[in-house]
């Protein structure tokens, strides 16, 4: 799913600029926008869960050392400042929290929106005007997939938008895919 959006992505020829990655667990998809040559200034990557910091950054090592065009944060998403960011990280190397680091996103992709508990709240915090990429499926069979879509319909209705670039499903064996 996440080399679909990509190569959608591709076809539209946009600059993302800086990207928020929300719940973006290790970060691979990172990695792929890196790689595809798509028009990317840098990546935030937030995940709540503090395990995933360490392996998003090893993925994205070439861009983490290369002036932090990569960050992993751990952070929820519920608690981001979708139009400009502070946040901090800490420092084993120094042994104490950094300074505050400010970051304004351009795009905001959320491939793991099935598992947003209370998502309207998560997506009325997204500012007009910025580009937002959203995933979700219809895999209610998982029970921590909270925020499943019946279908392609049901899924954009979540998500209203001032202009839609992409609307599609893809079909996976178990369950289908749905991007806006």
């Amino acid at each position: 799913s996440k080399l679909w959006l990509v190569e959608e992505l591709k076809k539209l020829d946009i600059n993302l600029g800086t990207i928020f990655l929300c719940a973006g667990w290790y970060a691979t998809l990172a990695t792929m926008l890196f790689e595809s040559k798509i028009n990317v200034n840098k990546i935030r990557s937030f995940d709540i869960d503090k395990s995933c910091i360490n392996i998003a950054e090893i993925f994205n090592k070439p861009w983490f050392v290369d002036n932090w065009k990569f960050k992993a944060i751990t952070q929820d998403i519920m608690d981001i400042d979708y139009d400009t960011h502070v946040w901090q990280f800490w420092s084993n190397k120094n042994n104490r929290m950094s300074k505050p680091i400010s970051d304004k996103p351009d795009t905001i992709i959320n491939t793991s929106c099935e598992h947003i508990q209370k998502f309207d709240e998560w997506y009325n915090k997204i500012p007009k005007g910025k580009l937002v990429i959203l995933q979700g499926n219809d895999y209610f069979e998982l029970i921590e997939h909270i925020n499943c879509s019946a279908d392609q319909d049901s899924f954009s209705e979540k998500a209203p938008m001032e202009k839609t670039f992409y609307l599609g499903t893809l079909d996976l064996d178990r369950y289908k895919r749905f991007m806006k």
